[in-house]
């Protein structure tokens, strides 16, 4: 489904996520050490995910964590 939308809005999967991130309010914090990942991931900001979206995204939450600190 990301995927998907990354094709709708001409994006990458990764700007998708931070997008979705930045919109709901939550602070994205992306890592990389390659100029054109980091160029892509400041390349965010020219479009903005409808409220559709940006609940279908929401929906794919499993209620699972993922980190291991």
């Amino acid at each position: 489904m990301i995927k998907e939308l990354a094709e709708k809005y001409g994006k990458s999967s990764a700007q998708i996520i931070l997008r979705w991130q930045l919109q709901a309010g939550f602070i994205a914090i992306p890592g990389s050490s390659n100029p054109d990942h980091i160029a892509e991931n400041y390349d965010i900001f020219d479009f903005e995910l409808s409220k559709k979206d940006m609940q279908r995204i929401r929906e794919l939450d499993q209620h699972e964590r993922y980190e291991n600190w």
